[in-house]
């Protein structure tokens, strides 16, 4: 807005609940509010903060599901998705102090007299995907440029309760960018036979409603579920700090025979193998390696878990589509498998070796 002041920083005013930086708020008529937190019941309407409130968090950066994909504004702004990010890595204390740092060197979070339900004008907002604005909070003006998919370091992570919130963050952020024909999958069936799905997804929503809010809602907690009972294996490819791949993959013996869409990958192990059920990588991290480097590991671990073979079970045709979240078959043979069978119209790639590695 013409004329307006220029935006002051105010440590004192914290971080919103929901990721808003209120350190830097300009909003047209927000002047004088002291932020988030200490408004405590300006805006007792506001659904993250009694969200937040009733799970007895500060904050959804301190949620173990978050992001959980409601269908509420300030959680699916880009920058704040970001913002939420860095404090749950970093904590809020962090994140306000790279705020300022990034201030004082120029770079603008909101515009003065930005209005309530605009556009901000600032540096954050002008880019287009929630990593560049991680990048650029993090490394600052001219650093995230050092920081492009192409120079980050894949870190390769096996999930457990304690990664939770990175496996939504990349499914509900990341992985389906693009559209698949598979997308908003939480990459439960594997783990799930018919009747698992009868009781307890089908008999869940018509417990509690139909709606695509209840929809997420208890595919959320079906994934919770099989985090921590060890149902759903694999691993979570991380490039600056983000999870931006997965690889499902778990002991043979832990998945059903027949899946819940009535699909059968493989038939029983007589000894111990693992099996690599499902591939997805972030767009823009795609043709990186990263595929790559899950299977690898996935490999590395099952020669340390005195496994006997791995399979993957590539779709059998001659141009990769769509559908091919089992993996290309040139992703197994440069890994060293071999063809093995053919199963409804999948190729079963088989990689051996002895129980000592």
């Amino acid at each position: 807005m013409e004329g307006a002041s220029p935006p002051a920083f105010k440590a004192e005013r914290g971080i919103g609940r929901c990721g808003m930086a209120c350190v830097l708020c300009a909003i047209e008529g927000r002047e004088g509010c002291p932020g988030c937190e200490a408004a405590d019941g300006r805006d007792g309407s506001c659904p993250i903060r009694l969200c937040t409130a009733e799970k007895g968090v500060g904050g959804c950066y301190a949620c173990s599901i978050s992001p959980c994909g409601k269908e509420c504004a300030p959680l699916q702004n880009k920058r704040n998705k970001a913002f939420l990010r860095y404090a749950r890595e970093f904590g809020t204390d962090a994140l306000i102090e790279r705020l300022r740092i990034n201030f004082e060197n120029g770079i603008v979070y909101q515009q003065p007299g930005t209005p309530h339900d605009g556009e901000s004008g600032g540096d954050y907002d002008a880019l287009k995907t929630e990593i560049e604005i991680y990048r650029l909070l993090r490394y600052g003006r001219g650093g995230e440029r050092n920081a492009t998919p192409e120079a980050e370091e894949i870190i390769i992570k096996p999930l457990s309760p304690e990664l939770t919130a990175d496996y939504f963050d990349f499914f509900n952020n990341r992985a389906f960018t693009d559209n698949p024909p598979w997308g908003g999958c939480y990459c439960t069936n594997f783990q799930m036979t018919k009747d698992d799905v009868k009781a307890q997804f089908t008999d869940r929503i018509e417990e509690i409603g139909d709606g695509p809010e209840n929809f997420m809602r208890v595919l959320r907690e079906i994934v919770v579920r099989q985090i921590d009972s060890g149902a759903l294996r694999g691993y979570l490819a991380y490039a600056g700090g983000f999870p931006i791949g997965w690889c499902n993959a778990n002991d043979k013996a832990n998945y059903p025979a027949e899946f819940a869409d009535g699909s059968r990958l493989f038939g029983r192990a007589d000894k111990k193998e693992k099996a690599v059920v499902c591939f997805e990588i972030a767009p823009e991290y795609r043709s990186m390696g990263v595929a790559t480097a899950l299977l690898e590991r996935v490999v590395k671990d099952a020669i340390a878990e005195d496994c006997t073979a791995v399979e993957g079970y590539p779709r059998t045709h001659d141009k990769r589509d769509e559908w091919d979240f089992t993996g290309p078959m040139r992703l197994y043979e440069k890994a060293g498998f071999a063809a093995a069978a053919g199963i409804d119209g999948k190729t079963v790639m088989r990689k051996e070796f002895g129980a000592s590695g």
